[in-house]
């Protein structure tokens, strides 16, 4: 008889148990948000379609405050690393040699140590970059 019970019992518990899980996976959830937050994602969503420029990394080769030693950098980067494009800026009193575009700053690592054998400055640095450049 406790065997009947005992079976019983399982087949209760595996159709409740069923019927349970039955009711989650067809369950929907409906999420009703204020018109201020609605408003609110609308115009961040639109702010951020129009800016073209994103906060990422890139791996200051140089920085100097002559600029023939910017230039002789320059031409030390297309010898040895032709592939690599180059931006440099003069933010007086100083010209800074950037190479790379980075949304995540571990993915420059391996370009880094390989940069720091030509040059023992180059150092990974925050910088506006252009969207369409961190997908090349």
């Amino acid at each position: 008889m406790s065997r009947k019970v005992d079976l019983i019992r399982r087949l209760s518990l595996t159709l409740i148990f069923g019927v349970l899980l039955n009711f989650m996976m067809t369950a929907q959830v409906t999420i009703d948000e204020s018109p201020a937050v609605k408003q609110a994602l609308d115009k961040y969503t639109m702010l951020n379609k129009q800016k073209s420029t994103v906060n990422a990394w890139r791996i200051q080769v140089v920085t100097t405050n002559d600029r023939r030693e910017m230039e002789r950098a320059i031409t030390k980067l297309d010898q040895k690393y032709p592939h690599l494009k180059y931006h440099w800026k003069h933010a007086s009193p100083y010209y800074q040699l950037k190479v790379g575009a980075f949304e995540e700053k571990s993915d420059l690592q391996n370009l880094l140590i390989t940069l720091k054998q030509d040059f023992s400055s180059a150092i990974p640095v925050k910088d506006e970059i252009e969207k369409t450049e961190l997908l090349n």
